[in-house]
């Protein structure tokens, strides 16, 4: 993409600044590698600064990132390793979008799009009319002697779906195995409708999503009523309805940055992070105010600069010379993994010819040289390597190879992982994630700590990969409600950890302090993160419970409202 020119004058002036700025701080620097410590702080002030606007895949800024990297990999000398030189293009899917066709009309009421009805991600493109039918939730369930069509006929008619069911969405429905809205519009499509609209008049389960941007056909228009009048009127008698939804999905090019390093070794290792972040907070922002630039310094401008600087290190200094390496940079992490992903799908590298892969996500605030490491039970060997290089370091080993971040595309492939990560914070996905926040001095830490696992793994002919837990248990639970905390991801337990509890939101009510540990929420003790959001998920708007909190070594009882 060509770049304007008010940005080429904005970036020569922010370097000029960062220059001075990284003198000023390698002068205070005495304890750590000078190169290490001036290139990483460059680095973060560079890429988390304003002018890059978040990093969102598809931008402008997010290809002024790229470019940077790409700057460094022809300065290192890596073999170009993209589809495009160092560039692998992948789409980004952005929302749907609805097109000017797309109508609803109830006998002569035309309804307006958007403010009293939307298509669906269900919805196939298409027209139809016919007479409404009320199924109520559309249900058929045997087994609990219910059926929503006995009685009914909507062979050729349009299908008016309640969204909720008997009893309520909620993780202990008698009718959770037919919550599920896809089954039930193949349901109605099976009885022989020719389109679907949905209702949700009471509000016991959530509206479907109106923004979306994978359309999931059935083979049916489908549409949602938001407007309660209108849904209330479509239970109570039979309309003629006409309807016609048009809608696209769309894409934005978003870019992997692919480099190797050829050391002449006959093992191969990938080593990766992801350049990108949340733009203005318009998706998975945890920041309530107005649209604001979120600099993401920690998620993940940390993981790029780390492995920046190990790359100069790797094919400058010749450091780890027993292995080639794989240089790889993601874009739309933070949009589900889709550029790990598709690299794993689309490798520029043999796949089997992977020694191992290591992930740096998260790796700008080492507390009291508290870290996690993720994977570690990928390969039979990884724990006794940790054992020999550790050190110092407290880590927490999660064993799964299963995790948010890009070492999952990897894991999946039956490859051995770790992921790097130093915990989160209050300032997780919001505008306040400056780079000023970055601790570079634990950065060189983990810097080290790499090149000790690169070393020892190496005396190993190949790594053992194995599955793990992960992939046997049962997908996350789904909340109706948020105690509002954030949780300390490297505490071990018994018990929850919390790093915070947002204002105005249930934890924070009832006294809930940052140190505090949740040692149980109403009827189930905390064991782990993993016991705290089963029993969250059990509660609903409107619940009540005791929590029982550990402060130092007193035992609080505190009454949540939900």
């Amino acid at each position: 993409m060509l770049l304007s020119m008010k940005y080429y004058s904005t970036l020569a002036a922010l370097l000029l600044f960062r220059l001075i700025a990284v003198g000023q701080t390698q002068e205070s620097q005495t304890e750590t590698p000078p190169t290490a410590v001036t290139n990483m702080t460059f680095d973060i002030y560079y890429i988390a600064d304003d002018v890059m606007m978040g990093r969102f895949p598809g931008t402008e800024q997010a290809d002024l990132v790229r470019g940077y990297i790409d700057g460094r990999m022809r300065q290192y000398g890596l073999r170009p390793m993209g589809e495009d030189g160092y560039f692998q293009e992948f789409p980004v899917p952005r929302f749907v979008e609805v097109g000017e066709e797309t109508r609803l009309q109830l006998g002569k009421n035309k309804l307006q799009r958007h403010a009293q009805f939307y298509p669906v991600a269900y919805s196939s493109n298409g027209t139809a009319k016919g007479k409404s039918v009320y199924v109520g939730y559309g249900i058929v369930a045997p087994e609990l002697n219910y059926d929503s069509y006995e009685g009914l006929d909507v062979d050729g008619k349009v299908a008016v779906l309640n969204v909720s069911a008997p009893d309520g969405v909620h993780p202990h429905s008698a009718y959770l195995a037919y919550h599920g809205l896809q089954d039930r519009i193949e349901l109605a499509k099976e009885r022989g409708a020719v389109a679907v609209v949905l209702i949700n008049p009471e509000e016991t389960a959530s509206d479907t999503q109106e923004r979306f941007k994978i359309i999931r056909e059935s083979g049916l228009p489908v549409v949602f009523v938001r407007d309660s009048a209108v849904a209330n009127e479509l239970m109570e008698k039979k309309q003629r309805i006409e309807l016609a939804v048009a809608q696209q999905e769309t894409t934005v090019p978003g870019y992997n940055v692919i480099g190797f390093i050829d050391n002449g070794a006959s093992k191969n290792v990938v080593i990766g992070a992801h350049y990108d972040h949340i733009g203005m907070g318009e998706e998975n922002s945890l920041y309530k105010g107005p649209p604001a630039i979120h600099n993401g310094a920690d998620d993940n401008g940390s993981g790029t600069v780390l492995l920046l600087e190990l790359m100069r290190a790797l094919a400058m200094e010749h450091q780890s010379p027993q292995y080639n390496y794989v240089i790889q940079f993601y874009s739309a992490e933070e949009l589900g993994l889709i550029g790990s992903k598709y690299w794993t799908e689309h490798p520029t590298f043999p796949l089997e010819d992977i020694h191992f892969m290591i992930n740096y996500d998260m790796v700008g605030k080492l507390r009291e040289n508290r870290m996690q490491l993720s994977g570690t039970g990928t390969a039979k060997e990884w724990d006794a390597i940790l054992d020999s290089t550790a050190l110092n370091l407290d880590i927490k080993r999660d064993p799964n190879g299963i995790g948010p971040s890009d070492q999952t595309s990897f894991y999946l492939k039956d490859i051995p992982v770790l992921h790097f990560f130093t915990g989160t914070h209050p300032d997780y996905h919001k505008p306040t994630d400056d780079a000023e926040g970055i601790m570079i001095e634990g950065m060189v830490t983990q810097l080290d700590f790499t090149h000790r696992i690169l070393a020892e793994a190496s005396r190993y002919p190949e790594l053992q990969f194995q599955k793990t837990k992960s992939e046997e248990q049962q997908s996350a639970p789904r909340f109706s409600v948020t105690l509002g905390v954030i949780p300390d991801y490297l505490f071990q337990g018994p018990g929850l950890r919390i790093d915070g509890a947002t204002e105005g939101k249930p934890a924070a009510l009832a006294g809930m302090k940052a140190g505090d540990i949740i040692l149980e929420l109403g009827a189930v003790k905390i064991e782990d993160i993993y016991a705290y959001m089963r029993a969250l998920a059990s509660f609903k708007k409107g619940d009540q419970a005791t929590a029982k909190v550990k402060r130092g070594e007193e035992i609080l009882e505190m009454s949540l409202q939900f």
